[in-house]
């Protein structure tokens, strides 16, 4: 995707200390005013650009932004997030996703916004989101595998989302099937939705929300939810936090074209919430207690009760009563 021309001076704001506005003009081709006024939309999007007339301008802080030229800066991936549709708003980044990838767009574009007004969990619930403070964004990919496998990228998110997490100490557990957790409380959920043609999967779409900033949480989560910042105390850039689940998803999907769910077993026992311990399985056709005793090749969860073994592709852990 071409980049603007308020993106391409950003970009040359992150790769050096001071530029002069001359010295832009004459990269870009266009003149003083338009450097300056270019800079002066920078610093309304909330760039913290220093300036003088010696020097030029100096980028003090990068800020938290979700723009592509902010996840580009940390990609190490070869194709998941090398095209990104970024908006400022939107109801919801999954239905952006559907929309381009029924124009066959190619696997790894993302679609990211700072603010999703209608954002859906599973089973219909809603993603409650605070404008700036989370992460609402959805990936295409096209698997050729069977369809039932596809359901199988849901718990390959998770570990990738969880690793990644993991890696700015945050100490993320993954409730089965689709949720990330912080001692119990809810931090970020996947929402994966199939579009098939002629019996095969013609995409996937990969929906993550993520709680990062927010302070407060509606009374009827407030005790189910937190936000990275809340947890931890500690302030991240978004674009990060993107990039590094990209780099890590990028390399497990790959993976598990080749060797399917079953070399992932380890590590989502590894990062699995409950393990071993008492558990409630509620699915359409009944509700049940034991204990989680992990998870098969093909992604099915395994829960001892009274009866003996049991085997759930379909179902969710009860953990909160609902209101």
């Amino acid at each position: 995707m071409e980049k603007s021309t308020r993106d391409v001076i950003l970009q040359r704001l992150m790769q050096t200390d001071w530029i002069s506005g001359q010295d832009l003009a004459d990269q870009l081709n266009i003149s003083r005013t338009a450097i300056w006024k270019q800079i002066a939309s920078l610093k309304e999007a909330g760039y913290a650009i220093e300036s003088n007339k010696k020097n030029g301008y100096h980028l003090i802080d990068r800020g938290d932004h979700l723009t592509a030229l902010a996840i580009e800066q940390y990609l190490q991936t070869k194709f998941f997030g090398r095209d990104i549709f970024h908006v400022e708003e939107t109801e919801t980044t999954q239905r952006i996703a559907h929309d381009l990838a029924q124009q066959q767009v190619k696997e790894g574009k993302l679609v990211v916004c700072d603010y999703q007004t209608s954002g859906r969990g599973q089973l219909g619930r809603v993603w409650h989101e605070t404008k700036g403070n989370g992460i609402a964004m959805s990936l295409i990919v096209r698997p050729d595998v069977p369809l039932d496998q596809a359901g199988q990228l849901t718990l390959v998110s998770g570990i990738a989302l969880a690793t990644s997490l993991r890696e700015f100490d945050v100490p993320v557990t993954i409730k089965w099937p689709n949720d990330l957790l912080i001692d119990g409380r809810k931090v970020a959920g996947i929402l994966t939705e199939m579009q098939t043609e002629a019996n095969r999967i013609s995409s996937v779409i990969i929906g993550i929300g993520i709680n990062v900033h927010h302070d407060v949480f509606s009374t009827a989560i407030a005790d189910r939810a937190t936000s990275l910042k809340l947890a931890t105390n500690r302030t991240f850039r978004r674009a990060e936090i993107v990039a590094s689940f990209l780099n890590q998803f990028e390399q497990m999907y790959e993976r598990w074209l080749v060797d399917g769910f079953g070399s992932f077993v380890e590590a989502w026992e590894h990062l699995a919430d409950k393990l071993n311990q008492p558990v409630t399985l509620r699915s359409r056709q009944q509700t049940l207690s034991g204990y989680l005793r992990g998870i098969r090749a093909d992604g099915t969860l395994m829960v001892e009760t009274d009866q003996g073994m049991e085997a759930f592709h379909s179902a969710e852990l009860v953990y909160w009563t609902e209101n």
